[in-house]
């Protein structure tokens, strides 16, 4: 699951490098100011996400959706920390979720890993026996 949240962690970061690359050359004269990259000098001006780093070409939804460029960016950091923290410590104990690109997805993954302690621990127990218990900290 990790793997999967930061592989699509790094996608967002590539694009957003990349815009930000190219609006540099743009801005001194080296590449074409294209309309994208017009609406994201426009947007970040505006403090507000250029279109393309929320979605992609067709309009589906390509990272998170936030109100304001500041806010985004803050989201940006609080993500990182959260995939790194993950990776230096180990797995925590507790989850941002609204961090995941799919949180489902986490769920889904502590089910199974507990269906698979329980099952090689003698216990006949099913993915669906499974109950989520929520503390709010």
């Amino acid at each position: 699951f990790l793997f999967q949240e930061i592989e699509r962690f790094q996608v967002v970061l590539s694009k957003v490098r990349f815009s930000l690359v190219q609006l540099q050359l743009a801005i001194k004269g080296e590449v074409v100011l294209t309309p994208e990259l017009e609406e994201t000098l426009s947007a970040i001006f505006d403090a507000r996400v250029p279109h393309l780093w929320e979605n992609t070409l067709t309009g589906d939804e390509f990272s998170w959706r936030s109100p304001s460029l500041g806010l985004w960016f803050t989201s940006l950091l609080s993500r990182n920390d959260q995939y790194r923290s993950w990776l230096d410590n180990g797995r925590p104990k507790s989850f941002w979720l609204a961090g995941f690109f799919n949180p489902a997805g986490l769920l889904t993954a502590m089910k199974q890993e507990v269906t698979r302690q329980r099952n090689k621990a003698g216990e006949r127990v099913a993915l669906n026996d499974m109950v989520y218990v929520s503390e709010v900290m």
